[in-house]
Formats: structure tokens, C-alpha cells, sequence
């Protein structure tokens, strides 16, 4: 009964456009750029993060300690570009521990635009210590300062596993 008060009140505590928290457990998550804050530079959009709150990463009594956790992420970005591809990346990291990264090209293939994709998988003992995720996706390198070059949508997949073996 506490756990259902206790999440009860911090479901009213987020905000109108806030994120809801992932429960640590296999449930996939799909976020979009209206989850995320954007990211500016000299005026600009270059990229966009949100943070997450994680539940669950608890102690186990069966385990006698704290069960490995594995993040799968995946996602793409479509985007508008100059004459140059677009370098993009992503970057994932929970209560400032690093859970990966990946980094991917939008490029014109025949006059057709290609997606950048990403995937993070990770398996990593946080020790209860995994609160918050920060996703951040944006333009890298020389990308950074290209105007033409936009984030135009994004989508990233998210899920969260307990190994308990």
C-alpha cells in the first residue's frame, strides 16, 4: 500500500509536459522530441535531452544485493541537410554513470534522405544508484555549426531489464 501512495503522489508532482518514470522490468518506453527539452547554441537548436526518473533499482533479498540492469536503447533521427551529412549522436548515462553511445550520419543516398539509426545495449551493476536517465541526441563536429543542417523528429525505444540469474 505505500508503494501505490507513493508513486500515486509522485505521479502528481510531474509537471503537464513531464516524462513519466520508466519502472526498471522490461517495459518498453517510446519518447519523441515533444518529451525533450532542446538544446542551444549561438541561437540554435543542436540537439535535444530529457531526464527520466528510474524506479525500482532496488535492493533484492533473493539476490542478496543489487541485480545487474540492461539498458537497450535504440532510435532514429530524421533530418534536414546542406551539402554536407549530418553527424548525429546519442548518449545515454544514468545518475552520471555512462551507459553508451552512438553516433550516426544522415546523408543524401540518390536524393533521399537517410535516417541516422542508434542502439545501446548495456549490462551494468548500478548498486541502487540508477535514478535519473538522461537521453541527449545532437549534431556533433562541424555539424554543430551547419544552419542547414536540422533535427527535424526523432524517436528513441527504450527499455530496462533486471537480470536476475
Amino acid at each position: 500500500m505505500k508503494l501505490i501512495s507513493t508513486l500515486t503522489a509522485l505521479a502528481f508532482s510531474f509537471g503537464v509536459n513531464a516524462v513519466e518514470p520508466i519502472y526498471v522490468g522490461g517495459t518498453q518506453y517510446s519518447y519523441t522530441e515533444a518529451d525533450f527539452n532542446a538544446i542551444h547554441l549561438d541561437g540554435n537548436v543542436i540537439g535535444y535531452e530529457t531526464e527520466i526518473d528510474v524506479l525500482l533499482d532496488e535492493y533484492d533479498e533473493y539476490l542478496g544485493g543489487y541485480p545487474e540492469l540492461i539498458f537497450d536503447v535504440s532510435g532514429h533521427v530524421v533530418g534536414t541537410i546542406g551539402r554536407l551529412p549530418m553527424k548525429v549522436e546519442m548518449d545515454v548515462t544514468c545518475s552520471g554513470k555512462d551507459i553508451g553511445y552512438d553516433a550516426d550520419l544522415i546523408i543524401n543516398r540518390r536524393g533521399q534522405l537517410t535516417p541516422a539509426r542508434f542502439s545501446i545495449y548495456n549490462r551494468l551493476k548500478t548498486e541502487g544508484q540508477c535514478k535519473k536517465l538522461k537521453l541527449k541526441i545532437k549534431k556533433m563536429d562541424s555539424s554543430t555549426s551547419d544552419t542547414e543542417a536540422t533535427i527535424d523528429a526523432f524517436n528513441v525505444n527504450l527499455t530496462i531489464y533486471l537480470n536476475l540469474m
